[in-house]
């Protein structure tokens, strides 16, 4: 096979690519937001006033959302395939986010307050939830 080949060959296969980019950042948008939609603290604005432990809680889900999804991808045979198994690893990954906080107890009082031992803990939670569902994922 020649470069030419090659390239032909990626051309070919943008489509399916693009299809599957962007199924997966969708699905990881809106379960970002919905997560964010759960957590009593405005995180973001947390965030922005350079709350670190809100960045590590926040950052955690960000991170551990990704892990499945991008599992998801790599298993999937077509775009419907990656639609089904990224919301059903998102659906996993806001029960653990769930549990984690529910864990944890008084989360906006934790996140306003920066405690860094609660935010490393629900970061941990979902990072290993993460790693289990993509680990599934792949069969």
């Amino acid at each position: 096979m020649d470069l030419f080949d090659a390239f032909g060959r990626m051309v070919g296969a943008l489509p399916t690519v693009a299809a599957h980019f962007l199924i997966a950042l969708a699905t990881w948008a809106l379960a970002i937001a919905i997560m964010l939609r759960f957590t009593p603290a405005d995180e973001i604005k947390l965030i922005r006033a350079g709350n670190a432990a809100s960045a590590v809680w926040a950052g955690g889900a960000v991170i551990a959302m990704a892990l499945p999804i991008a599992a998801a991808m790599k298993y999937s045979g077509g775009a419907y395939e990656v639609a089904a198994w990224s919301a059903l690893a998102a659906a996993i990954q806001l029960i653990a986010y769930l549990v984690a906080c529910r864990v944890t107890g008084k989360t906006r009082e934790k996140l306003e307050s920066g405690d860094m031992a609660s935010a490393l803990f629900v970061a941990a939670i979902q990072l290993a939830v993460a790693l289990i569902t993509a680990a599934a994922l792949s069969g």
